[in-house]
């Protein structure tokens, strides 16, 4: 039962962890366009890649690709965050 429920969370978790939710406007050009996060939850930039080809399959441009970190204070210190994310125009 045990190995059952550990089973369940990590297929939960990998699931939720891949979830990019673009959200979309108006590109440079006129055309769709969409604004990603790749990071955080356990995305990856390649995640981005991937799901900017499923919104545009006719090829997209990169509008805007970032990448920082954010420092949050805790008791014991500071946790550094990387934080990527990206913006694309479709074709």
């Amino acid at each position: 039962m045990k190995h059952s429920i550990n089973l369940i969370f990590i297929v939960f978790v990998a699931s939720c962890a891949t979830n990019i939710e673009p959200t979309s406007f108006v590109g440079p050009n006129g055309k769709s366009a969409y604004a990603m996060r790749c990071s955080g939850s356990g995305r990856t930039i390649e995640a981005c890649y991937q799901k900017a080809g499923e919104l545009c399959p006719l090829g997209y441009t990169i509008i805007s690709n970032s990448a920082h970190v954010v420092g949050i204070p805790t008791n014991n210190g500071t946790i550094i965050i990387p934080k990527k994310e990206m913006a694309i125009e479709c074709k």
